[in-house]
């Protein structure tokens, strides 16, 4: 999950798929952990059922082709 920040304290949080490396890599590193990523958004639709209705939703996420840890912020200080 890529937590993107904005103004005013809010922030957005995306979905993102790595495969092999990257998403071994990724997988090691702590919450928080500021990162440069290459990739492509990509949806998909699917359906969901709630209280007997069905709803088409779509989903967007991104495809990552290339992942980089970048320094911590505190260690920039």
């Amino acid at each position: 999950m890529l937590a993107v920040s904005r103004p005013y304290g809010r922030s957005d949080y995306i979905p993102c798929i790595a495969w092999g490396l990257n998403a071994r890599e990724a997988g090691a590193w702590e919450v928080g952990t500021p990162v440069a990523l290459t990739g492509r958004v990509q949806s998909r639709q699917y359906i969901k059922v709630q209280d007997g209705k069905a709803d088409e939703k779509t989903a967007y996420e991104v495809s990552a082709v290339s992942l980089q840890q970048l320094p911590s912020l505190d260690e920039d200080r």
